[in-house]
């Protein structure tokens, strides 16, 4: 999975979530070139490791339940 899918299932921006690729907080995650390859867990949702200082992440658990598409 990229940083674009990555950063919409995490409900983050894109920025953010290439800071916490740079901090070696996102468990698994390869740099391949110029790209991220970032594994998902069981849940479907990449693994982020909590800092020791700080405020809480405000990131999602798991995967929305809401529907991503309205037909009108």
């Amino acid at each position: 999975m990229g940083t674009r899918e990555a950063s919409f299932l995490l409900g983050i921006s894109r920025q953010r979530l290439l800071v916490l690729l740079a901090q070696g907080r996102v468990k698994g995650a390869e740099k391949k070139g110029r790209f991220w390859e970032i594994p998902v867990s069981d849940s479907g949702m990449p693994v982020i490791i909590p800092a020791r200082r700080g405020p809480k992440g405000m990131w999602r658990k798991r995967e929305s339940t809401t529907p991503k598409m309205i037909h009108v």
